[in-house]
Protein backbone atom coordinates (compact mmCIF):
# COMPACT_ATOMS: atom_id res chain seq x y z
CA UNK A 1 0.00 0.00 0.00
CA UNK A 2 2.72 2.47 0.95
CA UNK A 3 4.55 1.88 -2.33
CA UNK A 4 1.38 2.49 -4.35
CA UNK A 5 0.53 5.58 -2.30
CA UNK A 6 3.99 7.16 -2.60
CA UNK A 7 4.15 6.38 -6.31
CA UNK A 8 0.73 7.96 -6.87
CA UNK A 9 1.58 11.09 -4.87
CA UNK A 10 4.91 11.62 -6.65
CA UNK A 11 3.80 10.66 -10.18
CA UNK A 12 3.65 13.61 -12.58
CA UNK A 13 0.52 12.26 -14.28
CA UNK A 14 -1.56 10.81 -11.43
CA UNK A 15 -5.10 12.09 -11.11
CA UNK A 16 -7.53 12.17 -8.21
CA UNK A 17 -7.29 8.38 -7.86
CA UNK A 18 -3.52 8.71 -7.28
CA UNK A 19 -2.75 5.99 -9.83
CA UNK A 20 0.90 6.15 -10.89
CA UNK A 21 1.38 6.09 -14.67
CA UNK A 22 4.67 4.17 -14.54
CA UNK A 23 6.08 6.14 -17.50
CA UNK A 24 6.98 9.63 -16.26
CA UNK A 25 10.37 10.63 -14.91
CA UNK A 26 9.18 10.50 -11.30
CA UNK A 27 7.89 6.94 -11.76
CA UNK A 28 11.18 5.87 -13.33
CA UNK A 29 13.13 7.42 -10.45
CA UNK A 30 10.93 5.59 -7.91
CA UNK A 31 11.39 2.30 -9.75
CA UNK A 32 15.14 2.82 -9.61
CA UNK A 33 15.09 3.79 -5.93
CA UNK A 34 16.52 7.23 -6.70
CA UNK A 35 13.66 9.72 -6.31
CA UNK A 36 15.01 12.83 -4.53
CA UNK A 37 11.69 13.51 -2.74
CA UNK A 38 11.38 10.04 -1.21
CA UNK A 39 13.45 8.53 1.58
CA UNK A 40 13.04 5.23 3.42
CA UNK A 41 14.48 4.69 6.89
CA UNK A 42 15.00 1.11 8.06
CA UNK A 43 17.43 -0.79 10.30
CA UNK A 44 20.90 -1.50 8.92
CA UNK A 45 20.27 -5.19 9.59
CA UNK A 46 17.12 -7.21 10.27
CA UNK A 47 16.36 -7.15 13.98
CA UNK A 48 18.51 -4.08 14.67
CA UNK A 49 17.27 -0.72 15.93
CA UNK A 50 16.67 2.50 14.02
CA UNK A 51 18.86 5.03 15.77
CA UNK A 52 18.40 8.71 16.47
CA UNK A 53 20.91 9.83 13.82
CA UNK A 54 18.77 8.22 11.12
CA UNK A 55 15.66 10.06 12.33
CA UNK A 56 17.57 13.36 12.47
CA UNK A 57 18.60 12.79 8.86
CA UNK A 58 14.94 12.17 8.00
CA UNK A 59 13.85 15.39 9.76
CA UNK A 60 16.44 17.41 7.84
CA UNK A 61 15.19 15.85 4.60
CA UNK A 62 11.56 16.69 5.42
CA UNK A 63 12.39 20.39 5.75
CA UNK A 64 14.04 20.62 2.33
CA UNK A 65 12.08 21.99 -0.62
CA UNK A 66 10.60 19.39 -2.96
CA UNK A 67 12.70 19.07 -6.12
CA UNK A 68 9.70 18.06 -8.23
CA UNK A 69 7.19 20.45 -6.68
CA UNK A 70 4.97 17.74 -5.22
CA UNK A 71 5.33 15.95 -1.87
CA UNK A 72 8.31 15.18 0.35
CA UNK A 73 7.69 11.63 1.59
CA UNK A 74 9.49 9.69 4.31
CA UNK A 75 8.82 6.05 5.15
CA UNK A 76 9.95 4.39 8.40
CA UNK A 77 9.80 0.60 8.37
CA UNK A 78 9.37 -1.19 10.65
CA UNK A 79 8.47 1.78 12.83
CA UNK A 80 8.65 -0.22 16.06
CA UNK A 81 12.39 -0.63 15.43
CA UNK A 82 13.02 2.97 16.48
CA UNK A 83 14.82 3.13 19.81
CA UNK A 84 13.54 5.50 22.50
CA UNK A 85 15.74 8.45 21.51
CA UNK A 86 14.81 8.05 17.84
CA UNK A 87 11.09 7.95 18.63
CA UNK A 88 11.31 10.99 20.92
CA UNK A 89 13.20 13.00 18.31
CA UNK A 90 10.39 12.38 15.81
CA UNK A 91 7.55 13.73 17.99
CA UNK A 92 7.79 17.42 17.05
CA UNK A 93 7.89 16.64 13.32
CA UNK A 94 4.89 14.34 13.67
CA UNK A 95 2.97 17.03 15.51
CA UNK A 96 3.95 19.89 13.19
CA UNK A 97 5.02 18.41 9.82
CA UNK A 98 6.30 20.74 7.10
CA UNK A 99 3.86 21.67 4.35
CA UNK A 100 3.39 19.25 1.43
CA UNK A 101 5.08 16.46 3.34
CA UNK A 102 3.98 12.96 4.28
CA UNK A 103 5.47 10.71 6.95
CA UNK A 104 4.50 7.02 6.73
CA UNK A 105 5.20 4.68 9.64
CA UNK A 106 4.82 1.02 8.73
CA UNK A 107 4.38 -1.51 11.51
CA UNK A 108 3.14 -5.07 11.87
CA UNK A 109 3.13 -4.58 15.65
CA UNK A 110 1.93 -1.03 16.34
CA UNK A 111 1.36 -1.88 20.01
CA UNK A 112 5.15 -1.74 20.41
CA UNK A 113 5.21 1.92 19.34
CA UNK A 114 5.18 4.50 22.15
CA UNK A 115 1.73 5.94 22.81
CA UNK A 116 3.20 9.40 22.12
CA UNK A 117 3.91 8.26 18.54
CA UNK A 118 0.59 6.48 17.98
CA UNK A 119 -1.47 9.41 19.30
CA UNK A 120 0.07 11.70 16.67
CA UNK A 121 -0.67 9.41 13.71
CA UNK A 122 -3.70 8.60 11.64
CA UNK A 123 -3.90 4.82 11.76
CA UNK A 124 -4.84 2.60 8.81
CA UNK A 125 -5.25 -1.08 9.68
CA UNK A 126 -5.09 -3.79 7.01
CA UNK A 127 -6.76 -7.05 7.98
CA UNK A 128 -5.86 -10.45 6.48
CA UNK A 129 -7.86 -11.10 3.31
CA UNK A 130 -9.32 -14.54 2.56
CA UNK A 131 -12.51 -13.55 0.67
CA UNK A 132 -13.48 -14.60 -2.84
CA UNK A 133 -12.31 -11.29 -4.37
CA UNK A 134 -8.83 -11.90 -2.96
CA UNK A 135 -8.81 -15.51 -4.20
CA UNK A 136 -9.82 -14.28 -7.65
CA UNK A 137 -7.07 -11.64 -7.65
CA UNK A 138 -4.44 -14.26 -6.78
CA UNK A 139 -5.74 -16.56 -9.54
CA UNK A 140 -5.51 -13.76 -12.10
CA UNK A 141 -2.15 -12.32 -11.07
CA UNK A 142 0.02 -15.13 -9.68
CA UNK A 143 1.10 -18.18 -11.67
CA UNK A 144 1.05 -21.29 -9.49
CA UNK A 145 -0.28 -24.84 -9.50
CA UNK A 146 -0.91 -24.72 -5.73
CA UNK A 147 -4.39 -24.47 -4.20
CA UNK A 148 -5.05 -20.72 -3.94
CA UNK A 149 -7.03 -20.88 -0.71
CA UNK A 150 -4.29 -22.96 0.90
CA UNK A 151 -1.68 -20.44 -0.28
CA UNK A 152 -3.62 -17.54 1.20
CA UNK A 153 -3.95 -19.37 4.50
CA UNK A 154 -0.23 -20.15 4.66
CA UNK A 155 0.58 -16.53 3.75
CA UNK A 156 -1.56 -15.28 6.64
CA UNK A 157 -4.08 -13.58 4.36
CA UNK A 158 -1.40 -11.44 2.67
CA UNK A 159 -1.79 -12.02 -1.11
CA UNK A 160 1.10 -9.73 -2.07
CA UNK A 161 3.45 -11.90 0.02
CA UNK A 162 2.68 -15.03 -2.00
CA UNK A 163 5.05 -14.40 -4.99
CA UNK A 164 8.07 -13.92 -2.71
CA UNK A 165 7.09 -16.96 -0.63
CA UNK A 166 6.82 -19.07 -3.78
CA UNK A 167 10.12 -17.77 -5.12
CA UNK A 168 11.96 -18.48 -1.84
CA UNK A 169 10.31 -21.89 -1.38
CA UNK A 170 8.79 -20.73 1.92
CA UNK A 171 5.84 -23.12 1.68
CA UNK A 172 8.25 -26.07 1.56
CA UNK A 173 9.88 -24.78 4.75
CA UNK A 174 6.48 -24.64 6.42
CA UNK A 175 5.84 -28.28 5.52
CA UNK A 176 9.30 -29.16 6.87
CA UNK A 177 8.36 -27.65 10.24
CA UNK A 178 5.50 -30.09 10.62
CA UNK A 179 7.77 -33.01 9.68
CA UNK A 180 10.30 -31.83 12.28
CA UNK A 181 7.63 -31.66 15.00
CA UNK A 182 6.77 -35.32 14.35
CA UNK A 183 10.45 -36.31 14.37
CA UNK A 184 11.08 -34.45 17.63
CA UNK A 185 8.00 -36.01 19.18
CA UNK A 186 9.29 -39.48 18.30
CA UNK A 187 12.82 -38.65 19.50
CA UNK A 188 14.22 -39.19 16.01
CA UNK A 189 15.97 -35.83 15.60
CA UNK A 190 18.52 -33.80 17.52
CA UNK A 191 17.03 -30.59 19.04
CA UNK A 192 20.17 -28.51 18.44
CA UNK A 193 20.40 -29.54 14.79
CA UNK A 194 16.70 -28.80 14.28
CA UNK A 195 17.15 -25.35 15.85
CA UNK A 196 20.12 -24.69 13.55
CA UNK A 197 18.01 -25.68 10.52
CA UNK A 198 15.06 -23.56 11.62
CA UNK A 199 17.36 -20.59 12.13
CA UNK A 200 18.22 -20.68 8.40
CA UNK A 201 14.49 -20.19 7.65
CA UNK A 202 14.54 -16.96 9.76
CA UNK A 203 13.71 -17.24 13.45
CA UNK A 204 10.78 -14.81 13.52
CA UNK A 205 9.16 -16.48 10.50
CA UNK A 206 9.48 -19.93 12.07
CA UNK A 207 7.94 -18.77 15.35
CA UNK A 208 5.12 -17.03 13.48
CA UNK A 209 4.36 -20.13 11.38
CA UNK A 210 4.45 -22.35 14.45
CA UNK A 211 2.11 -20.01 16.33
CA UNK A 212 -0.36 -20.24 13.42
CA UNK A 213 -0.17 -24.04 13.45
CA UNK A 214 -0.67 -24.28 17.19
CA UNK A 215 -3.51 -21.79 17.18
CA UNK A 216 -5.34 -24.26 14.95
CA UNK A 217 -4.26 -27.18 17.12
CA UNK A 218 -5.89 -25.45 20.09
CA UNK A 219 -9.07 -24.96 18.03
CA UNK A 220 -9.05 -28.62 16.98
CA UNK A 221 -8.58 -29.78 20.56
CA UNK A 222 -11.34 -27.54 21.87
CA UNK A 223 -13.64 -28.32 18.89
CA UNK A 224 -13.73 -24.62 18.03
CA UNK A 225 -14.26 -23.21 14.54
CA UNK A 226 -13.40 -21.85 12.07
CA UNK A 227 -9.93 -23.30 11.52
CA UNK A 228 -7.38 -21.11 9.79
CA UNK A 229 -6.03 -24.13 7.91
CA UNK A 230 -8.25 -25.54 5.17
CA UNK A 231 -5.94 -28.31 3.88
CA UNK A 232 -7.55 -31.57 5.05
CA UNK A 233 -4.22 -33.44 4.87
CA UNK A 234 -2.58 -31.00 7.27
CA UNK A 235 -5.59 -31.07 9.60
CA UNK A 236 -5.31 -34.88 9.85
CA UNK A 237 -1.60 -34.57 10.66
CA UNK A 238 -2.29 -31.96 13.33
CA UNK A 239 -4.91 -34.20 14.91
CA UNK A 240 -2.38 -37.03 15.02
CA UNK A 241 0.25 -34.73 16.51
CA UNK A 242 -1.87 -33.57 19.43
CA UNK A 243 -4.12 -36.51 20.25
CA UNK A 244 -2.16 -37.36 23.43
CA UNK A 245 -1.81 -33.77 24.62
CA UNK A 246 -4.14 -31.88 26.93
CA UNK A 247 -5.68 -28.55 25.97
CA UNK A 248 -3.85 -26.67 28.77
CA UNK A 249 -0.53 -28.09 27.49
CA UNK A 250 -1.22 -26.87 23.97
CA UNK A 251 -2.26 -23.41 25.14
CA UNK A 252 0.87 -23.21 27.30
CA UNK A 253 3.04 -24.04 24.30
CA UNK A 254 1.10 -21.57 22.13
CA UNK A 255 1.74 -18.77 24.64
CA UNK A 256 5.45 -19.64 24.66
CA UNK A 257 5.51 -19.34 20.87
CA UNK A 258 3.83 -15.92 21.02
CA UNK A 259 6.24 -14.74 23.72
CA UNK A 260 9.34 -15.87 21.82
CA UNK A 261 7.97 -14.44 18.57
CA UNK A 262 7.58 -11.10 20.33
CA UNK A 263 11.17 -11.29 21.56
CA UNK A 264 12.45 -12.19 18.08
CA UNK A 265 10.78 -9.15 16.48
CA UNK A 266 11.35 -6.62 19.26
CA UNK A 267 13.95 -3.88 19.48
CA UNK A 268 16.18 -5.82 21.89
CA UNK A 269 18.52 -8.41 20.33
CA UNK A 270 18.08 -11.94 21.67
CA UNK A 271 19.93 -15.13 20.80
CA UNK A 272 17.71 -16.44 17.98
CA UNK A 273 19.03 -19.98 18.28
CA UNK A 274 18.26 -19.87 21.99
CA UNK A 275 14.66 -18.81 21.32
CA UNK A 276 14.20 -21.76 18.96
CA UNK A 277 15.87 -24.24 21.32
CA UNK A 278 13.60 -23.01 24.11
CA UNK A 279 10.56 -23.88 21.98
CA UNK A 280 11.95 -27.27 20.93
CA UNK A 281 12.84 -28.29 24.48
CA UNK A 282 9.34 -27.35 25.67
CA UNK A 283 7.81 -29.41 22.85
CA UNK A 284 9.97 -32.42 23.68
CA UNK A 285 9.15 -32.12 27.37
CA UNK A 286 5.42 -32.19 26.57
CA UNK A 287 5.81 -35.40 24.62
CA UNK A 288 8.34 -37.07 26.93
CA UNK A 289 5.82 -36.86 29.77
CA UNK A 290 3.34 -39.04 27.84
Amino acid sequence: FSKCLTAGLLCNNSGVELQACGDCRSCHLIQGGRHPDLVTIEPEETGKQIKVDEIRRLIDFMHLKSQYGRYKISVITPAESMNRNAANSLLKTLEEPPGQSLLILLSHRPNLLPITIRSRCQQLRFKPAYDEDTVRWVEENIETDENIKHLLTKAGGAPLAIPEMLENNIFKYQRNLLDDLFALKAGLDDPVKVAEKWKTYDTSHVLFWLSQLFADMVRIKSLAKPLRISDSTIIVRLQELIKQLELHELTGFYHLLLENYGLSTGTISYNSQGLLEDVIIFWQHLNDSK
